[in-house]
């Protein structure tokens, strides 16, 4: 759903082109110097965009399955009974709408969410959310492809019954109650989400940080949450990927080998946090690091305080692989091995739209081959088209 500033390209591409150059150099001990020193300017290189506030990309798990303890409930939390025998009948919607709308300088306190998160929540009460506006809910546009994305993935139809939709104008929630069950509207008086966004203005800065503050509270309700943008296409279960071990885990703009490495560049396009009272502090904390970083997006901001997090509240992150979380950023090329694919480093909703269409092109090509022919490796993406890349 957000784009990235267009002269962060180069370093990029740099950034993947040495990556590529030390595979292939890592059995040559003669060309180590060498790697190291185009490795160094590079790190230089990334620090001193970063310095003068060059923002990082925006754009965007809960519990393992093999790991869930049913019932679960998070430590220091305020918790509600899980959800049992939750209706799936799609013609039921279940909707919440804002009274008496908060002002930019009011605090909501969001209890009317709770109905919405009792009933999207799994068994160890994890929900997963988005936000969408009206350019993004038109038919045809990002969200009627987010939702199919879940429809001709491998086997996570079901989890669109974990989704809550947060719209964030009158016309984005209509739109929603006509395609989903789990809707509510979030508005702010004097503030505009209807149009597109572009990249680091000031209406989209301002509607990026809306997820931390709504994530905050979810967290504090006892809520396990996911969070996921729109141009994110989920293909498989990323839930496979998440332990309970860790706090934090999110996708990666770039991604450097190590799940731990606070080096790896953070993309918070789609992201997990546990709900423990800790990590409500953390996101209390992340949201009020704007006021040191102002005019900055979320993501930027956390990628200038991961390592405060780590330091101050003993944070436990994971940066998930690129060769699975994937997006127009750094890709797997292997399908077999992708699980979600973002339209990052994509300017202008209509190259995302084009490209994303693409990526579920491709996706249904492959999934009708046979399995001989998947497992041949020869059918890759034909993306990213015409985004930045």
């Amino acid at each position: 759903m957000w784009q990235i500033i267009p002269y962060q390209e180069p370093l990029l591409r740099l950034l993947r082109e040495l990556k590529k150059g030390r595979e292939m150099m890592s059995d040559n001990k003669n060309c180590a110097p060498l790697w190291n020193v185009l490795l160094g300017a590079a790190i230089a290189a990334s620090f001193m965009v970063l310095l003068f506030s060059i923002t990082t990309e925006q754009n965007k798990s809960p519990l393992d399955l093999g790991l869930r303890i049913k019932g679960q409930v998070p430590p220091n939390c305020v918790c509600l009974n899980e959800t049992k025998n939750a209706p799936t009948n799609n013609t039921e919607v279940l909707v919440s709408e804002t009274k008496n709308a908060p002002t930019n300088k009011t605090q909501t306190t969001f209890e009317d969410l709770l109905p919405l998160l009792k009933n999207a929540s799994m068994d160890d009460n994890t929900v997963i959310f988005t936000e969408v506006n009206d350019a993004f809910a038109n038919p045809g546009s990002i969200l009627d492809l987010f939702l199919e994305s879940f429809h001709v993935g491998e086997n996570i139809a079901h989890l669109l019954d974990h989704l809550i939709i947060i719209a964030m104008d009158q016309v984005s929630f209509e739109r929603c109650k006509s395609l989903h069950r789990h809707c509510y509207l979030f508005q702010i008086d004097g503030l505009n989400f209807e149009s597109e966004k572009f990249y680091m203005t000031k209406g989209f800065v301002d509607l990026v940080w809306t997820k931390i503050k709504l994530m905050r509270r979810m967290v504090e309700f006892g809520y396990n949450v996911v969070f996921t943008d729109l141009d994110v296409l989920w293909l498989r279960n990323i839930f496979k990927f998440i332990s309970v071990y860790y706090d934090i885990a999110l996708s990666s703009d770039m991604y450097f080998g190590r799940p731990e490495d606070t080096g790896n560049f953070p993309n918070t396009g789609l992201f997990y946090v546990k709900s423990t009272a800790k990590n409500a502090e953390v996101l209390n904390f992340w949201y009020k690091a704007r006021n040191r970083y102002p005019d900055q997006n979320e993501q930027s901001v956390f990628n200038e305080i991961k390592n405060e997090l780590v330091d101050r509240f003993q944070v436990k992150m994971r940066f998930l692989e690129t060769d699975y979380l994937s997006g127009f950023c750094n890709y797997g090329k292997d399908m077999s091995k992708v699980y979600s694919m973002q339209s990052n480093c994509c300017v202008g909703l209509a190259n995302k739209l084009n490209d994303l269409r693409g990526v579920l092109d491709d996706w249904k090509k492959y999934m009708s081959l046979s399995s001989e022919e998947k497992n041949n490796g020869n059918f890759t993406w034909t993306i990213p088209r015409i985004c930045l890349h």
